[in-house]
């Protein structure tokens, strides 16, 4: 099965990756970012690679 880069699926976080607490929302500064309630860090998460070799 193969995607093109651009359909790729975006799934939203479920805590912070700084203080684990589950109180995130959507950053009003930037389009993907996330602001936790908890510990006041706004963050982004972006994915890299699978680690799926392609052959």
């Amino acid at each position: 099965m193969s995607e093109d880069a651009g359909s790729t699926r975006n799934l939203p976080p479920f805590h912070c990756p700084y203080c684990g607490d589950e109180d995130i929302t959507p950053y009003e500064d930037s389009p993907d970012g996330w602001r936790c309630a908890s510990c006041l860090r706004a963050f982004t998460v972006r994915l890299i690679t699978t680690g799926v070799q392609q052959g």
